[in-house]
C-alpha cells in the first residue's frame, strides 16, 4: 500500500510542478509580449488543474506519512562503529 501511495504522490508532485512551470511561463510570456488574453487564458487553462492535483498531492503525503518507512537492506546499513571508522577515515 505504501509503494501504491508514494507512486501516486511522485506522480502528482510531477503533474503539479510541471503544471506550475506552465502556468508561470505562460504568464511571464503574456507580461513581455503585453498580451492581456495569454495572462488570463493560461490562468484559464492550467490554475484549476494544478491546484486540484497539488490538493491531492498534499493529501496522499500526508496519508503516506501514516505508513511506516521502509527498512533498508543489511547491506546499505552501517553500524555505529562502521559509521565512525568512515569518518574517521575522510578526515
Amino acid at each position: 500500500m505504501r509503494k501504491l501511495l508514494a507512486t501516486l504522490f511522485k506522480l502528482c508532485l510531477v503533474l503539479f510542478l510541471s503544471g506550475g512551470t506552465c502556468l508561470v511561463a505562460g504568464q511571464i510570456g503574456g507580461l513581455l509580449l503585453q498580451n492581456g488574453d495569454m495572462v488570463t487564458r493560461t490562468w484559464n487553462l492550467f490554475a484549476n488543474p494544478t491546484f486540484t492535483i497539488s490538493a491531492i498531492g498534499g493529501v496522499l503525503g500526508f496519508i503516506l506519512s501514516y505508513f511506516p518507512a521502509e527498512k533498508a537492506e543489511e547491506a546499505e546499513q552501517y553500524a555505529s562503529n562502521e559509521w565512525n571508522e568512515n569518518v574517521e577515515n575522510i578526515r
